[in-house]
């Protein structure tokens, strides 16, 4: 019989069935959790879209949603404080995680005068939440309200301290690598990969640039980009303009993921911003060396410049076409960045972030 006087944590989520790399992490993190039996584990959404979440959850991990239809952050958000109040009194809930910050605007007038604490999870980085009128407002109001702040890289953590003057009860809590469970094919395929959601945002543009110029000049290797969005159509008439039909792939998405990483030889990352992107850490698992635009958060704090990857001044196309071409063309220097993938590792273990996670929420009951 489950233990009535756990303590109860809900992770709450815009829609836990998507597939993006958010949903991932939450679902990675909750399931650990809740192997550990130390608290009661739930998950709520504004709403769900799918029957059933694309990342599997654990057994003891119950699912809810406030409403039917998605409902954008603006005066439509107004009507669901009352809803998740409710929810949060009913359900007895000690720790309300927001896996974004948009959510605090909700859960944090939601938990006034209740036992409810709200951690407030950033998903991207300071300076993204500044570029929005509507996420700089909401990031100055959790800063003042929110009972704890986790960013996911220590870089992040300093910006909000640097801007806000917030120093305690904030923590950099890194996003965990996914454990291998299956070595690296021995044999691999001439494949550079992408994974990811093919939107403005991943810079689908500047992979169209740079994946003319690298794959004409290597006719025998392919580019494997893994995911859909609304950028489909738009790689779909670079790869027709440019011939590239045979070399430009765009598998769609796939729960097996896996699949194509552990063939491929080179990890790309050409985002235009991110937090801290989880395809990096898959590449790392799979000891993939990895070439990204060193933008702000993220790459620089899992990629050794010159020893297990490279990273490329922002938005630099033609630097970056012209390392994937080096390595490309230079196996050994492949096979050394290999070996160098899983450098510095342990932080980005779950044990780590388990240990992390646990510290939080023991310092809010």
């Amino acid at each position: 019989m489950e233990n009535k006087k756990l303590k109860k944590i809900c992770f709450f989520s815009g829609d836990i069935t998507r597939s993006g790399g958010t949903e991932r992490v939450s679902a990675m993190i909750a399931n650990e959790l809740a192997k550990e039996g130390r608290y009661r584990i739930v998950f709520l959404s504004l709403t769900e879209q799918e029957e059933e979440p694309f990342f599997e959850l654990h057994k003891k991990i119950r699912r809810y949603k406030l409403g039917k239809k998605w409902i954008n952050a603006g005066p439509g958000y107004l009507k669901v404080i009352p809803l998740l109040r409710r929810f949060l009194k009913q359900m007895e809930i000690d720790v309300i995680i927001d896996i974004d910050i948009v959510l605090d605007v909700l859960s944090i007038p939601a938990a006034k005068g209740l036992k409810t604490k709200v951690v407030s999870w950033e998903h991207f980085n300071y300076d993204y939440e500044m570029e929005s009128l509507y996420r700089r407002y909401i990031l100055k109001y959790s800063v003042k309200r929110s009972d704890y702040i986790v960013t996911l890289t220590e870089g992040d953590r300093q910006a909000y301290e640097k801007n806000t003057g917030r120093r305690e009860r904030i923590l950099a809590v890194y996003n965990p690598m996914q454990e291998m469970t299956e070595k690296p094919e021995e044999e691999k395929e001439k494949w550079l990969i992408t994974v990811g959601r093919l939107i403005h945002r991943k810079g689908m543009d500047y992979l169209a640039k740079v994946a003319v110029s690298v794959l004409k000049e290597c006719p025998d290797w392919k580019w494997l980009v893994v995911g859909d969005g609304e950028e489909q159509g738009f790689l779909e008439e670079e790869i027709k303009e440019h011939h590239l039909e045979e070399q430009l792939i765009l598998t769609g998405r796939t729960d097996d993921v896996n699949a194509y990483l552990k063939k491929a030889q080179i990890y790309v990352m050409t985002s235009r911003i991110e937090g801290l992107p989880m395809c990096l850490l898959e590449a790392k698992a799979f000891q993939i060396p990895s070439v990204s635009f060193d933008i702000p958060t993220g790459p620089d704090e899992i990629i050794e410049d010159g020893k297990n990857g490279y990273l490329i001044q922002a938005f630099d196309c033609e630097d970056m076409a012209e390392k994937l071409k080096r390595l490309i063309k230079d196996e050994a220097l492949r096979k050394q960045f290999s070996e160098h993938a899983q450098d510095n590792l342990a932080k980005f273990q779950m044990e780590t972030i388990l240990k992390n996670w646990n510290k939080i929420l023991e310092s809010l009951m």
